[in-house]
């Protein structure tokens, strides 16, 4: 069955520069097990939007939870979907601007907040609303 899974995770250690290399990493093994997504950085913390069969996922969130770059790892969203959201990106990532920021305060991220405090329910939906914008790096 097709799944939808968000995460959110406080980055260990974090370096800008190596957010290139983790993601082509990650465009590159997402497709060969037929995984899409998407990744939002804001502030050291990591949103994850990832989408494929549930074995897939399941696997993959395995493997992000023991992560050393990873710290308080949590689901906000686990589901069974009927489609794909990022049906043609491997793994994307979100270049923020104040499009962003007021995209999320309309999906109950307030100014200030950290993604880690966003509602679980409000998750996927904040990503579809993202998905609609430009700013997305798709690598």
């Amino acid at each position: 069955m097709l799944a939808r899974l968000v995460y959110v995770s406080k980055a260990r250690g974090f370096r800008r520069a190596e957010l290139n290399d983790i993601l082509q990493v990650s465009r590159a093994r997402n497709a060969r097990v037929g995984i899409t997504g998407a990744l939002c950085v804001l502030d050291g913390v990591y949103m994850q939007y990832l989408e494929g069969q549930d074995a897939a996922v399941e696997a993959l969130y395995k493997r992000i939870e023991v992560d050393p770059r990873h710290q308080d790892v949590t689901v906000l969203d686990r589901t069974f979907i009927a489609a794909r959201v990022f049906s043609d990106w491997a793994m994307a990532l979100l270049s923020s601007d104040e499009r962003i920021k007021a995209a999320m305060e309309r999906h109950g991220l307030a100014k200030g907040q950290s993604l880690h405090e966003i509602d679980p329910a409000c998750a996927a939906a904040l990503f579809r609303a993202l998905a609609q914008t430009p700013n997305w790096l798709t690598l």
